[in-house]
């Protein structure tokens, strides 16, 4: 099966196109990107700190888009997401005050209309929403959305709402965890080894963690698929492992990079739930 990477269709592009400012805050990473319009222009991966202030993150964003050929006074429009709610504050405040615009945040209650099967979809993660709104805006009605970052998430869309999904340890927090609570294991390079046989420790622990990752995400999408009782879903691909894990898989359809920033954008284009904070607060 060919893999690649899904496009929206192509659109007759203006000059007046909007510029968003969108940024994903994962508890590992932070991806910032810019958009014109549909199309990624810029775009950065950052170390996610757990505890920073307004100041902080605008320093580090600040230094990022004086490098950009889009300056903070062509944006229009400023998306977050985040699934850290201790950031979400110093976040907000940071992007008001570099970009002079208000901050549309991502949450069940800001998701352009979108169903949540959720008894409470306030505990939904807004990345995963982001993921479905971006497929919803493409006119997907089912699809299924693996999610590969520190947590690997399986969000299933179905009749064009979020349904529910599946979390299980990412791949590099599995590492994590079996090297901290066996002694005599060591951390390793997370890479393909060479056969699923492997003849050292290293190897071994390799073959383990990504094959052992593959059959598990296989056999979940196979089992997702029949409780949603269709046999044909769509199948995407995104987080920091997605790439690495698209060209050993049969059951991924398309590997998207930018999938969960499409739906951060889309929100701050057409969101209804702009950040208020006084000017004078603290984090």
């Amino acid at each position: 099966m060919k893999k690649k990477l899904d496009k929206a269709e192509p659109k007759t592009r203006s000059k007046n196109e909007p510029f968003s400012f969108v940024v994903d805050v994962g508890n590992s990473h932070t991806v910032l990107g810019i958009f014109k319009g549909d199309k990624v222009v810029d775009h950065w991966r950052l170390t996610t700190r757990k505890e920073t202030t307004s100041d902080e993150v605008m320093n580090r964003i600040g230094g990022l888009v004086r490098f950009s050929e889009i300056k903070p006074a062509a944006i229009t429009h400023v998306g977050l997401s985040t699934v850290v709610p201790a950031l979400e504050r110093p976040w907000i405040k940071a992007l008001q005050t570099l970009l002079k615009r208000p901050v549309q945040v991502v949450s069940s209650k800001n998701c352009l209309g979108c169903p949540i099967a959720y008894p409470n979809p306030a505990t939904l993660g807004a990345d995963r929403l982001c993921n479905v709104i971006a497929l919803r805006d493409r006119g997907y009605k089912d699809a299924i959305v693996v999610d590969m970052g520190t947590a690997t998430t399986f969000d299933v869309m179905k009749d064009g709402g979020f349904a529910g999904g599946i979390i299980i340890p990412g791949i590099s927090a599995s590492l994590d965890v079996l090297t901290e609570k066996a002694a005599r294991l060591m951390p390793v390079s997370i890479e393909w080894p060479d056969h699923v046989i492997a003849n050292n420790t290293d190897d071994a622990i390799r073959a383990g963690l990504l094959y052992g990752f593959m059959a598990e995400l296989e056999t979940l999408v196979e089992k997702i698929k029949a409780e949603m009782g269709k046999k044909k879903v769509p199948v995407f691909a995104t987080g920091g492992w997605g790439r690495m894990v698209m060209g050993h898989s049969n059951v991924i359809d398309t590997y998207d990079p930018y999938l969960t920033l499409n739906g951060v954008r889309l929100v701050a284009l057409r969101g209804n739930g702009a950040a208020e904070l006084e000017k004078d607060s603290d984090e």
